[in-house]
């Protein structure tokens, strides 16, 4: 009962720590790719530097190089939604991962709860009430939805990986993966507009929430992760209202409560 209460605390500080993101992608010049390289590569060297301090260097398996792959195209889509949406709403769309992740929960053999059944359609319900209406579907639109289904075998994949890897180990590899990947683009056609944008991007919404929702990841029952993790689009709407005077209209306001309602209801053992 204890780790699952930590494992879940660990998840749910994740996300807020992740909601800062917005905050750091709207100071940062450059467009998702450039943005995610800064992200990752600042946060990997924090991480290297714990993982040798550690002797945690981690061994490379096909569980462990699939979520490095969807982490990326998670963190990328993400981005770009966040750039072209408001950020509530890109929170919304990247946090309808619950509604991906409890069939594919069924399908690893976990058991639905009861707890589940009620706090996934509230929390969903509140999040649609946050939705501010679009008339069209535009590109921003199509990353956050892309962004959602990305982030739900996130959670399926690191719950599989905490199996055989410490936290630290899935850390390592997600960002190096990910710094990996992007360097040439960035090596041709990035620039860093602010170093010290780039250091707390890559040590608040990024090393520290990834390292805390590889550890409880492994305690909280995959249907529950992602309802635990409503806390950021909630939290992410706080920060577009205080930050960047997005207003939230009363029908919002409903919706984060109902949120917040459902967040209890799954973290509560």
């Amino acid at each position: 009962m204890r780790h699952g209460f930590l494992g879940g605390t660990a998840v749910a500080m994740s996300a807020l720590l992740m909601s800062t993101v917005s905050i750091f992608v709207r100071n940062l010049e450059g467009n998702a790719l450039t943005i995610t390289f800064l992200r990752f590569s600042s946060a990997f060297l924090i991480i290297a530097f714990l993982c040798l301090l550690n002797k945690e260097i981690p061994k490379i398996d096909r569980t462990l190089f699939s979520l490095a792959v969807f982490n990326l195209l998670t963190v990328v889509s993400y981005i770009s939604a966040i750039q072209n949406l408001e950020v509530a709403t890109a929170a919304l769309l990247l946090y309808m991962a619950p509604v991906y992740v409890i069939p594919l929960s069924i399908l690893m053999g976990e058991k639905v709860e009861a707890k589940t059944l009620v706090a996934v359609p509230l929390g969903i319900g509140g999040l649609y009430l946050m939705l501010t209406p679009y008339a069209q579907i535009n590109f921003g639109l199509v990353f956050g939805i892309f962004s959602g289904i990305s982030y739900a075998l996130v959670f399926i994949l690191s719950k599989e990986a905490r199996k055989y890897h410490s936290p630290l180990q899935i850390t390592f590899l997600n960002l190096g993966f990910g710094s990996l990947i992007l360097s040439p683009y960035f090596l041709l056609f990035g620039s860093i507009s602010s170093i010290w944008w780039v250091v707390g991007f890559g040590t608040i919404p990024t090393a520290i929430p990834f390292t805390l929702f590889a550890y409880g990841i492994k305690y909280v029952k995959v249907q529950r992760a992602p309802i635990l993790a409503l806390v950021e689009p909630l939290s992410a709407s706080v920060i577009g209202y205080i930050y960047f005077g997005e207003v939230l209209a009363v029908k919002q306001v409903i919706g984060a409560a109902m949120i917040l309602v459902s967040v209890f209801i799954a973290w509560r053992e």
